[in-house]
């Protein structure tokens, strides 16, 4: 009987991402957040399945104004984090770009808590899955993403879900979706047209998208970070 192989995985990140404000369609602020975290996780593996993560991560995450009035500007300069953070992540697609066949499911539990230096304790959880099945040159993909609280503490808005774009909610600009919780679910359709190797070929094909997302970010708010 064959063990699951363990491991062990430390983890140094500095990332950046964009953060929009939108009142209706008109984007009234951006934001650059920078997020810079040290982090040590135990984990195994499921030998052609995937692997499953469970550590603690520390760091500081920075929001600063880009574009936008003075009076949006953060009252924090530097937020301090500290969390446990648990990630699962199964993949049997046999593509990135067109998958044909296979599932592939993912989640991820980031436990923020004051005791381990973080600004505030709350709990965000997360989780995302694909399926593809094809007939021939003819492909149903279905997709799903969800999120929000575990427990009484609210979120933060720093922490807040963003959506929005190509195959993200199509009719809305990227990121212009902004809520403390959200459901999202796609089911598409394609069918290759051509064979060759970038991108696994060329296709054409139509998506259905739908979402629900819970209270927006009020734009008029005293301060949005």
């Amino acid at each position: 009987m064959s063990k699951t192989p363990t491991f062990v995985a430390p983890n140094i990140s500095y990332l950046t991402r964009p953060v929009y404000i939108y009142q209706g369609q008109n984007n009234i602020a951006s934001y650059t957040f920078s997020s810079a975290q040290l982090g040590l996780a135990v984990g195994a593996q499921f030998k052609r399945y995937g692997e499953l993560r469970v550590g603690l991560v520390g760091g500081a995450l920075k929001p600063q104004l880009e574009t936008g009035s003075v009076y949006l500007a953060p009252d924090n300069a530097r937020i301090p984090q500290g969390a446990i953070n648990a990630t699962l992540r199964l993949d049997r697609l046999d593509s990135v770009h067109f998958p044909r066949s296979g599932w592939r499911f993912g989640a991820n539990l980031f436990s923020s808590n004051t005791g381990l230096g973080a600004e505030q304790s709350y709990n965000r959880w997360t989780a995302d899955g694909t399926a593809a099945y094809s007939m021939g040159d003819h492909t149903i993909n279905l997709a799903f993403k969800a999120g929000g609280k575990l427990g009484s503490d609210p979120l933060p808005l720093y922490s807040w879900f963003q959506w929005g774009g190509f195959q993200q909610q199509s009719g809305y600009k990227t990121g212009q979706l902004l809520a403390n919780s959200m459901t999202y679910g796609r089911i598409m359709y394609y069918h290759r047209i051509m064979r060759g190797t970038m991108l696994d070929g060329a296709y054409g094909g139509v998506s259905l998208e739908a979402g629900r997302y819970g209270v927006p970010l009020l734009p008029d708010a005293p301060r949005v970070f």
